[in-house]
Order: C-alpha cells, then structure tokens, then sequence
C-alpha cells in the first residue's frame, strides 16, 4: 500500500514510489526522489483504498484530510472530477491551478473544474481556454452538480467574425 505524510505542507509519498509512477499521478521530485501530490490525488487514493495518509503515526480519513488540509473551496470538487475521469478509464492528475486537472487519451486535455451554479466570467473563462491551447491541451469544463454527478462540456475559442461567417 502506498504511504503518504505531510512534510512542509506538502504531501509526500513515502512509500510505494513505484506505484504512483504506475498510477500517472502526481508530480516527480528528483532532489526528494519522491513524489508529490495534490489534496485530490491523495484523496482519490484514500478513496480508493490504494493508499493510506500518516500523520504523527495516525491514519487519516479522506474527511480528515479535507478538514485539516483543504485550502482551496475546489479541492472536494476536483477530487470528485478526479475520480470520474479515472473511473472512466483516463489517467487523469492534477492540473496547473487549484480547478484544474490534465489527462491524456487521443489528445492531451486540460479540464477546468467547477461546480453548478458557481459564477464564472466570460474573460476568466476566455482566458483559460486560450491559456490551455497555447500549451497545447483541448480544453473541458467539468460542472459537478449538487448530487456530485459530473457533466463534461467542450470549449472553443470562436472569434465573433468566425461565428458571423459560420452563419452564413
């Protein structure tokens, strides 16, 4: 079974290496030889009953976990998009931000995660999707509504001109 601590706030695998370089998640450390990872992996492993939390030699529970180290109000959302994506086969791992994660399958894809009814403006919404295509990913928003079910939406960047003449 995989083992992870805190150190410094960060979640560090301190056993089972091998085994989350197998997985697909988190990001490799070379100077720590180990890897780390978000509060949704983590949470996704517990869940899944692949790793264990260690914590003043206490295992943690995924609701411990959520309570004493959630910083983000995404965390508990990205976690349940987390383990959609993964339950349908995409290795899917944290992203470059707090609501975003990133999976490969025909393509690489960068996914913005966030709930129903959340607000979200046009620019920040603009911004990512050109963000995510200048490195390369197609962009996905994932909306989590409030019985946790995920409903996957996909974004273009469409110039008002291009849509005219689409119309056409």
């Amino acid at each position: 079974m995989i083992e992870i601590t805190v150190i410094d706030g960060r979640f560090v695998v301190t056993n089972g290496v091998d085994e989350v370089r197998n997985l697909g998640i988190g990001t490799y450390v070379k100077s720590m030889s180990t890897y780390l990872l978000d509060i949704a992996e983590v949470a996704y492993l517990i869940y899944t009953n692949t790793a264990a939390l260690i914590v003043d030699g206490k295992k943690l529970t995924i609701e411990d976990l959520f309570t004493n180290y959630s910083k983000s109000p995404n965390d508990w959302i990205k976690f349940v998009v987390l383990y959609d994506l993964r339950s349908r086969g995409r290795k899917a791992k944290a992203g470059f931000s707090d609501n975003s994660l990133v999976f490969e399958r025909d393509g690489k894809y960068i996914v913005y995660v966030t709930e129903e009814n959340a607000p979200i403006t046009s620019n920040e919404l603009v911004n990512w999707v050109e963000s995510a295509l200048s490195k390369g990913y197609e962009p996905l928003l994932a909306v989590v509504d409030a019985h946790g079910d995920v409903t996957y939406y996909k974004l273009l960047n469409v110039r008002v001109n291009e849509l005219k003449e689409m119309m056409d």
